[in-house]
């Protein structure tokens, strides 16, 4: 799974130290995928369930379940007795640094299991990238709506790390950028143009494209403007630190046609016919993080712009002191 670095201009738990977080989330990732696969193939998957706030549609499969339903009721009784203590601030950074799952629903099938793997991992890693020990940020609702985030964060592996349409200061001034991809040997930057399937984009210089589908047709604004910019701060960015990583910029259209004719040297076009094969080779590679890497992602986000604020926890310690 695609590590989420940043995302919007909510604070980062990468950005404290972009060098611990993409190691230490693999490692998470993989001993929680063992405890919860070993307890599913062992009958023993109560073990992984939040049985103290079951879901009313679970209730009657858990009746039927003797040895479950006195689990249940004796991890509420523990639950109660975890809400009569306040937890000290070094708990609850303990606490925040693991991964632990919670599952309410029992999947039928290992397929069902590694799918509800994927969401608590995707909801793990949005609280990575809107938080820190100390602070957070307000996550809009929209994020767990998006079906592009997930789209790639639950498809490629551990050792991509992504910027979600982050928004840098550059020279006192806010500029979102579109969707930034740091792999081990080369960093995307991604530019969508999608709409219903099979749509015709026509490409050109022009501040704006033509879409067409059937007799349909609009105008959408010509996605190399925000491309060109992405790209450029990034490069120009990764030069400065000599980070020797190429700088790629990509237009996509997953389920949609791009028509460009004369299309710029330093763009490349990945539509319905070409885009799977380029996806898959992503999906399929396998390396290490990789040093330089990991700089860039570090002089990335050091320009990032940061909207946060301290956590209820921390700010009940100031007052105390």
């Amino acid at each position: 799974m695609a590590q989420l670095i940043k995302l919007f201009d909510y604070i980062s738990r990468y950005e404290v130290d972009p060098y611990r977080y993409p190691s230490q989330f693999i490692r998470l990732k993989r001993q929680q995928w063992d405890k919860v696969s070993n307890a599913w193939e062992n009958n023993r998957f109560h073990t992984v369930m939040k049985i103290s706030e079951v879901h009313p549609e679970m209730e009657v499969e858990l009746e039927k379940q003797p040895f479950l339903h006195k689990v249940k009721k004796r991890f509420a009784k523990q639950e109660l007795k975890k809400q009569d203590v306040k937890p000290l601030i070094n708990e609850m950074a303990t606490q925040d640094e693991e991964l632990q799952f919670q599952f309410t629903t029992v999947p039928k099938t290992m397929d069902d299991l590694k799918h509800l793997f994927l969401d608590y991992i995707f909801k793990f890693q949005v609280r990575w990238a809107s938080s820190t020990l100390r602070e957070k940020s307000a996550v809009d609702q929209k994020v767990y709506r998006d079906q592009l985030l997930p789209y790639f964060m639950k498809r490629l592996p551990d050792h991509y790390l992504l910027m979600y349409r982050p928004i840098f200061k550059l020279k006192n001034a806010p500029v979102e950028l579109e969707m930034i991809l740091i792999g081990t040997t080369e960093v995307y930057c991604l530019s969508f143009v999608e709409n219903l399937d099979n749509t015709v984009f026509t490409g050109s210089k022009e501040k704006f494209w033509v879409a067409r589908r059937g007799e349909d047709e609009r105008k959408l604004l010509n996605p190399l403007i925000s491309l060109n910019r992405t790209g450029t701060v990034v490069q120009k960015l990764l030069s400065t630190q000599e980070i020797d990583l190429p700088v790629k910029k990509l237009i996509i259209s997953r389920n949609g046609y791009i028509d460009y004719p004369f299309v710029p040297y330093d763009i490349t076009i990945y539509d319905k016919r070409s885009y799977e094969e380029w996806f898959q080779r992503l999906r399929q590679s396998s390396a290490p993080l990789k040093h330089a890497q990991l700089k860039a992602a570090q002089v990335l986000l050091s320009h990032c712009l940061t909207n946060s604020y301290y956590r209820t926890e921390w700010n009940e310690t100031f007052d105390e002191e």
